[in-house]
């Protein structure tokens, strides 16, 4: 017996319909994997922006270790300089580490000393550019260093 003009086309509308199921969900899966290299991405800037911040902490916690240990001349390591300094190692300890400060991190990098004789406290600021979209970071650590 042979199929009539009607089971010819229900069967043909019925292949339609499965390119349409298989269309919808092509779309869903991209989109679900758009997102997901999406999130991916700032989860790549993330971390590096994390790397960034412990590398400062990092060389800020080492300036300020070497002033510990060499307190006498804590106003030798001011950056800017401030006043005159008879200790020509502190100054020049102070710019290598500007230096690989600078070399440290990306963008425009404004490391920043101060000493509050009069309490003690020494603040290192150390600000830079973030390399995706140069957004000013600052990190600021503050301790005594009498």
């Amino acid at each position: 017996m042979k199929p009539t003009r009607s089971a010819k086309a229900s069967r043909s509308r019925a292949r339609g319909v499965g390119l349409i199921d298989a269309l919808i969900a092509i779309a869903i899966l991209s989109f679900g994997l758009i997102g997901m290299s999406r999130m991916q991405g700032r989860m790549v800037t993330a971390s590096t922006d994390a790397q960034l911040r412990t590398t400062a902490v990092q060389l800020a916690d080492e300036l300020l270790n070497t002033v510990i240990v060499d307190n006498a001349n804590a106003a030798c390591y001011t950056l800017p300089q401030t006043g005159a300094c008879a200790a020509s190692i502190a100054m020049t300890r102070t710019t290598d580490w500007a230096n690989r400060v600078s070399a440290a991190l990306p963008g425009t990098v404004t490391p920043t000393v101060s000493l509050d004789t009069a309490s003690g406290r020494m603040t290192v600021q150390i600000g830079w550019t973030a390399r995706e979209n140069d957004d000013p970071r600052l990190l600021s650590v503050v301790t005594d260093v009498r």
